[in-house]
């Protein structure tokens, strides 16, 4: 489990090169649901699952106060090492998002790139109370989850991504287990030197299927404002491919 975090965490930006490009439009939607959605000044934010720091540091570069926690170390490195290359003064610690101590700390929370996933319905209640002692009282919660359709794609994906002088090919395919909300998420990534020679890491992942409905049920237990919008847009259409939760205090 989560090969994609420990062991292809250098190569984690590479892989995903088309969303560190269009992170700039992911987080022009962040800040209008904090001058929108939000009922206090957004300043200190805390990026959840915040990985190598795509969008944290962008939420840097526009000003923000961020601290971003992950669970694995790997990739905080990487985001540290991005961080200290721009002279951005971000925060990174390492922990996991369920267990996280703040008390009103913090004017907003975010969780991006579908990492809400991993919480089975027992761990994102307790990430939801988590995230709600974070906060100050006006504070939002922010975090994105895909339209997953319950037949998945047909067939497997496959592309090519360079990392230097090392050329990736990576397979994506998913199954599916309806009854239960699971979804097996599963990638080859090979990893080919210039020699020549073949490296392949093999990625496994369960995460969990959420519909808008769900979310927003299941987030009302903990915040009095919850709100689900379509991909990059505050509102919501009947066929999206991705969502928005956002959660006031």
């Amino acid at each position: 489990m989560h090969e994609l975090y420990t062991l292809l965490a250098e190569y984690y930006d590479a892989i995903y090169r088309r969303r560190t490009e269009r992170v700039g439009a992911e987080i022009d939607f962040v800040e209008e649901t904090f001058r929108e959605d939000a009922e206090r000044s957004v300043r200190r934010v805390l990026d959840l699952a915040c990985g190598t720091g795509i969008p944290t540091l962008e939420l840097a570069r526009r000003g923000y106060e961020v601290v971003g926690l992950d669970l694995h170390e790997e990739m905080l490195a990487v985001a540290r090492r991005k961080a200290k290359k721009e002279g951005l003064n971000v925060e990174f610690i390492q922990g996991d998002a369920i267990e996280i101590t703040f008390e009103e700390e913090f004017d907003a929370v975010t969780m991006f790139f579908s990492s809400i996933m991993y919480f089975d319905d027992s761990a994102i209640q307790q990430l939801f109370n988590s995230v709600k002692r974070a906060l100050r009282p006006g504070g939002v919660f922010i975090a994105d989850f895909p339209a997953w359709h319950y037949g998945g794609r047909d067939g497997p994906i496959v592309w090519d991504e360079m990392k230097g002088d090392e050329r990736l090919v990576i397979t994506d395919w998913r199954e599916v287990e309806p009854a239960f909300q699971k979804l097996h998420f599963k990638r080859l990534v090979q990893i080919i030197k210039p020699d020549g020679n073949v490296k392949a890491v093999f990625v496994d992942d369960e995460l969990n299927i959420y519909t808008p409905r769900e979310i927003r049920l299941l987030a009302g237990e903990y915040f009095p404002k919850v709100r689900i919008y379509g991909n990059l847009r505050r509102e919501l259409r009947p066929k999206e491919s991705r969502y928005w939760l956002v959660a006031v205090k």
